[in-house]
């Protein structure tokens, strides 16, 4: 019975993340245990348990008031939090290229590939997903499963901002930087392939901060 329970969490904590990410949710929605319950068609208990999870997620929120949840804002601020600790983790894996496993190495080609592919889809979510993973590829080559998931949670709030600042279609995804990021790298240019990291990011960054508010 445990194991099914589980189960069920592990699903209605998935349908629920993906609302959020794609914007179905709206930042600042209220999610109270009857809503999503009611919504997921779960046990309140199973609700609560939900909410907890995507609340050490950093998807959920406390309300300004009250002890509600809601689904989180991103602020300017927190937004360039969000891009400096991106820029750190995403360095770090770049000047770990040389001596990544080979594994590590081709997994950050094929999320170019995917990303490539993804550029034709008529899917936003699709793209951006592929995009994120070219991202947390390069984090990989550290090493470290821990950066790759503090990284990962990273790219979930960088698209909650994008949300927040109702822009769904928010610049195209940049393959071509992505693979020019690349060729630094295998061309072992590596102090390039930092410096044309850091300018995306920043770049990234300052687009969106403008569609966001303050605080």
């Amino acid at each position: 019975m445990r194991l099914k329970r589980v189960s069920l969490v592990d699903q209605a904590v998935a349908d629920l993340r993906a609302r959020i990410v794609d914007g179905q949710l709206e930042p600042g929605t209220p999610l109270t245990e009857a809503l999503v319950g009611e919504q997921l068609g779960i046990a309140r208990p199973t609700t609560r348990e939900v909410l907890l999870r995507l609340h050490g997620e950093g998807l959920v929120q406390r309300a300004e008031r009250g002890m509600a949840l809601a689904v989180t804002r991103i602020t300017r601020e927190e937004l360039r939090d969000i891009y400096t600790a991106r820029l750190h983790l995403e360095l770090a894996g770049t000047r770990s290229f040389a001596s990544a496993p080979r594994a590590a190495r081709d997994a950050l080609a094929t999320s170019l590939a995917h990303l490539e592919d993804a550029a034709s889809s008529p899917d936003r979510y699709t793209q951006v997903q592929a995009d994120a993973r070219c991202h947390t590829a390069v984090v990989a080559l550290t090493g470290s499963r821990r950066l790759v998931a503090a990284h990962e949670r990273l790219m979930t709030e960088a698209r909650l901002a994008s949300t927040a600042a109702r822009s769904a279609k928010f610049g195209a995804i940049d393959a071509e930087g992505h693979r020019a990021f690349q060729y630094l790298l295998a061309s072992g240019d590596v102090e390039g392939a930092c410096t044309q990291l850091t300018g995306r990011l920043d770049s990234a960054r300052q687009r969106l901060a403008e569609l966001l508010p303050e605080a």
